[in-house]
C-alpha cells in the first residue's frame, strides 16, 4: 500500500521512513537552504541527489526514493570501498561542486559542500566493475565551503584508520580520489592541505558528538553510546602519528 510506512535502517540523527516512492524524514535545521539546494541539483546535476518534493502534513521533509543499496553497516562489503567505487564517488562530488560553484547558494565561498559524506549516505548500484555510487543522501549539513573539504571528508570515511591500518593505503586512496575528482587537467584541489583538513575534521567530529551528547541531543547521545567519540578520536590520534607516512604515499610530503 502507498500509505504504509517502512522505517529505513541506519539513521542515528533523523527519523527516516519510506512511503511508496517517497522518503519522509525529520527536516534539517536549515530546511529552506536544503530545499533550494536539492531543487538546484535536480536542475543542474540530475540524479546526484534525491528530488525535493515538499513537506507532508506531519512536517516531514518529502524526498524521492532513490533505488539502490545503502551500505549502512560498517564495512558491510569491501566492494563498496573498491577503487572503482572511489573513482565514481569522486565524480559525484565533483558534479555537486561544479553545479554549485558561483551560485547564490555558495555565497562568497568556492562551492557548496555536502559535509557529511559517508557510505551510509550513499546509494550504490551494481555495475560492470561492481557496486558504484550513484547518488548522495542526507544533505542536512550542506553549506558553503571549499572543494577540498568534501574530498578530505570522503578520504577518511572510505578508508581504514586506527589500529594496524596501513598509512600508505590511506595515502594511495586519497591520491586516487583527488585524481578522479580533478581529471586530467588537475589543479582544482590544494593537495598539500588535505591531511591537515582531515585532521581538523576528525577532531571537530568527535568533539561535536561529545558536546551534542552533553547538551542532551538525542542523535548525539546515540552516537556517543555507540562508541563514536572514542572511535573518531582514535582515528584522529592515529592519523596525527602517521601523518608523514600518509603524505608520502599521497605524494605531498
Amino acid at each position: 500500500m502507498a500509505g504504509t510506512e517502512e522505517t529505513l535502517p541506519g539513521g542515528f540523527i533523523a527519523e527516516v521512513v519510506r512511503i511508496g516512492d517517497t522518503v519522509r524524514r525529520t527536516p534539517p535545521a536549515d530546511a529552506d537552504f536544503v530545499a533550494g539546494l536539492l531543487r538546484h541539483l535536480a536542475a543542474t546535476a540530475p540524479g546526484v541527489a534525491p528530488a525535493y518534493l515538499g513537506m507532508d502534513d506531519r512536517g516531514r521533509q518529502v524526498l524521492s526514493h532513490v533505488d539502490g543499496v545503502v551500505p549502512w553497516r560498517d564495512r558491510e562489503d569491501p566492494a563498496f570501498f573498491a577503487d572503482a567505487a572511489l573513482s565514481r564517488l569522486a565524480g559525484l562530488i565533483r558534479a555537486v561542486h561544479d553545479a554549485c560553484a558561483g551560485t547564490g547558494l555558495a555565497g562568497g565561498a568556492e562551492t557548496v559542500c555536502h559535509r557529511d559524506l559517508s557510505p551510509k549516505n550513499t546509494v550504490y548500484r551494481i555495475g560492470p566493475a561492481g557496486p558504484v555510487p550513484v547518488a548522495l543522501l542526507d544533505w542536512d549539513l550542506a553549506g558553503p565551503g571549499r572543494r577540498i573539504e568534501d574530498v578530505a571528508f570522503a578520504g577518511w570515511h572510505w578508508a581504514d584508520l586506527g589500529g594496524d591500518a596501513d598509512p600508505a593505503e590511506l595515502g594511495r586512496r586519497c591520491r586516487l580520489l583527488c585524481d578522479a575528482y580533478e581529471g586530467p587537467s588537475g589543479g582544482l584541489l590544494p593537495r598539500p592541505e588535505l591531511v591537515a583538513v582531515m585532521l581538523d575534521q576528525l577532531d571537530g567530529t568527535w568533539r561535536g558528538i561529545d558536546a551534542g551528547a552533553d547538551r542532551d541531543r538525542p542523535g548525539m547521545r546515540r552516537l556517543r553510546a555507540a562508541g563514536a567519540v572514542e572511535a573518531v578520536r582514535g582515528w584522529h590520534d592515529w592519523l596525527r602519528r602517521h601523518r608523514t607516512a600518509v603524505e608520502a604515499a599521497f605524494g605531498t610530503a
